[in-house]
């Protein structure tokens, strides 16, 4: 059977059409015009711009010639010269192309890490902090997301767009239902009902085969029902410094509550050792209870089996607790996943660096979902007109096999893999309907979004992104191993959670005090620059 791939509600963009004109510029043969000249202006409009582009695919690999790549040069007169590498491939390629001095015009970068922060700082990248106000989509960026990816006081390149969107818990409310249980409203009413569905039969088949929490090796998922309770940098020492939430008392809240559901066989027996995949499974076989969901990337059809296996099977979204400190909201995503740069020796040549941002602009233009159809002439174009890059089936549009040269947004020097136009809010997107096609999952999404809506009273943006710390790229990895593996034991039984306060002690005597000083030295320094 042949697989369709839908085009998502983080899909696609834009606005107006263009016409590429191509007129000749005039004079006589041999007759040179002054730069200022009506000619020259002309001769510089008509100028055929040649553009190489470095971008890393996940599973999209469009040829380097073919019709999508015609569209734009006939559309913007530039040629996309691009270069698609595995996205496991990607940065170790780059590094070289790096080292090498010989930089494409524009480069995708996939990770905000040391390498970013050495080459901006080198001057590989062109400052575009005069550019982003001329263009429509680049002043929708949030500012909290341009000072995430500052350097020095600087902007060297533009985010792709995601959602601020993170995981939320979900749960059986079918269970819930046969057991006469309320929605869990703290930690404690949530270790009630793990300890129930474990117990208590929730489904009903006189077995013994069920249990609360689904959870997998590294403590994933987190659990976490609120920004309070997050790994983000929420939370104050003593000293008034922040420090990142994976020590803090939210974390530990969580630990102790899965440490409790463990003692009672409330949580995956073998979650030490079992991958991510392995997870999903344990919940979406009907084994466990409680999971995590969000409103974009959930696999639809592991959704359609749990009901092929359990018709009445019915999920739900925890509402996000109250905290301590009566915050209600989760911990924001990022908004932003890859980053295009321009190499500084355009520095020179500010037409191709307009035509660059031009063509990118048009690429990340946010078309509503319902005119996402052929009579959206924008839509239409960057598809590959219907027909040809894309058909309309039950009202969406569907990319067609092989599409992926044939459609212009793969080139629009972006990372437009996964169709995500620059969103004016996360709800524009309108997931439930966009992204899933089974009129289940639709409302089960639904619920997450109007969730998100009415309980994400205080959402919570960490101070701390976009802040190198060097502590935290030569330190970080080996104390996250080291941190999730004592977590790990205390959950297990193998070590008592009394011993709380010296696991965070070791892990500052390792490095985490580096950490926490580099990055609250980063957050003042960025609070004095505003």
């Amino acid at each position: 059977m042949t697989k369709k791939r839908w085009i998502s509600a983080g899909s696609v963009l834009m606005t107006v059409a263009l016409t590429a004109a191509a007129c000749s510029g005039g004079g006589s043969q041999g007759t040179s015009q002054p730069s200022g000249e009506p000619g020259a202006k002309q001769a510089e409009e008509n100028k055929m711009h040649e553009i190489s582009f470095m971008n890393f695919a996940y599973t999209i690999f469009p040829a380097a010639e073919g019709a999508g790549v015609d569209a734009i040069k006939e559309k913007f007169n530039a040629h996309i010269k691009s270069q698609f590498i595995l996205q496991s491939d990607f940065n170790s390629k780059l590094s070289v192309v790096m080292a090498s001095g010989d930089m494409p015009d524009v480069v995708a970068i996939k990770d905000l890490d040391s390498n970013y922060y050495k080459w901006a700082r080198q001057g590989a990248f062109l400052p575009l902090d005069d550019y982003i106000d001329q263009y429509e989509t680049f002043r929708m960026v949030p500012d909290e997301i341009w000072d995430q990816i500052r350097v020095d006081g600087k902007i060297y390149s533009i985010p792709m767009y995601a959602p601020t969107y993170v995981f939320s818990n979900i749960i059986r409310k079918d269970w819930l239902d046969n057991l006469g249980l309320s929605m869990p409203t703290n930690y404690e009413e949530l270790l009630e009902v793990a300890i129930a569905f474990t117990k208590d039969d929730p489904d009903g088949n006189g077995k013994d085969d069920t249990y609360g929490f689904a959870l997998g090796e590294n403590i994933s998922p987190e659990y976490m029902a609120g920004a309070y309770w997050s790994g983000g940098w929420y939370h104050k020492n003593e000293n008034g410094d922040y420090i990142p939430g994976i020590i803090g008392p939210g974390r530990k809240e969580v630990i102790e509550t899965l440490a409790a559901a463990y003692r009672e066989g409330a949580v995956t027996k073998d979650f030490a050792v079992l991958n991510w995949a392995q997870a999903n499974k344990e919940f979406y076989s009907g084994k466990a209870g409680i999971f995590i969901g969000t409103p974009t990337g959930m696999v639809e059809e592991y959704y359609t089996g749990l009901l092929e296996v359990n018709p009445e099977a019915r999920l739900a979204s925890i509402p996000h607790f109250v905290a301590p400190d009566g915050s209600q909201g989760r911990l924001l995503g990022q908004g932003y996943f890859g980053l295009s740069t321009l190499s500084s020796k355009l520095k020179n040549d500010p037409e191709k660096v307009k035509k660059i941002l031009e063509i990118m602009d048009y690429g990340r233009q946010f078309i509503p979902v319902n005119e996402r159809t052929p009579d959206n002439e924008v839509f239409d174009w960057l598809m590959g007109h219907e027909g040809v890059g894309y058909e309309m089936v039950d009202g969406k549009a569907v990319l067609k096999p092989g599409s992926e040269s044939i459609t212009p947004i793969q080139y629009m020097l972006q990372r437009h893999e996964f169709w995500k136009p620059w969103a004016p809010n996360d709800e524009a997107n309108q997931y439930s309907i966009a992204s899933y096609n089974d009129p289940r999952m639709q409302q089960f999404i639904a619920e997450i979004e109007e969730m998100e809506a009415t309980y994400n009273k205080t959402p919570y943006a960490d101070p701390s992104r976009g802040i190198f710390s060097e502590a935290q790229s030569s330190k970080g990895a080996d104390l996250q191993k080291y941190i999730i593996g004592e977590q790990t034991k205390m959950i297990s039984g193998q070590r008592p959670l009394s011993d709380w306060d010296q696991m965070v002690k070791e892990w500052m005597g390792r490095g985490g005090a580096d950490i926490i000083r580099e990055i609250n030295d980063g957050i003042k320094e960025r609070g004095a620059a505003k």
